[in-house]
């Protein structure tokens, strides 16, 4: 399955961006919102490249940022917690695993 397939099935929108002239995956939520980017703030195109999250609140001001594993990553705290708030608060508190 395409990255693009696996963005979509965790729920996620992709919508290009008229700044940067590229596509974010992002996801919805009654009081923010999150896009996905790869490191260099463009369209994630390896699922085993690091991601980064970026949250917004309602009216677009940046909140909080983390980076996380690769898309496996992602796609394991969705899986741990359908709960949208918990999903949030474990994005927002996720670290990196050591090597």
């Amino acid at each position: 399955m395409s990255l693009q397939k696996e963005f979509e099935a965790l729920g996620c929108w992709n919508a290009p961006t008229e700044e940067e002239h590229i596509s974010v995956y992002g996801m919805n939520f009654d009081n923010c919102y999150i896009i996905f980017t790869d490191l260099d703030g463009k369209t994630p195109a390896d699922a085993a490249a690091p991601l980064v999250a970026a949250c917004y609140d309602g009216r677009d001001a940046f909140m909080w940022g983390k980076e996380l594993q690769n898309f496996a990553a992602l796609k394991s705290l969705r899986a741990a917690h359908a709960d949208d708030n918990e999903f949030i608060a474990a994005v927002e508190n996720y670290t990196l695993p050591k090597d």
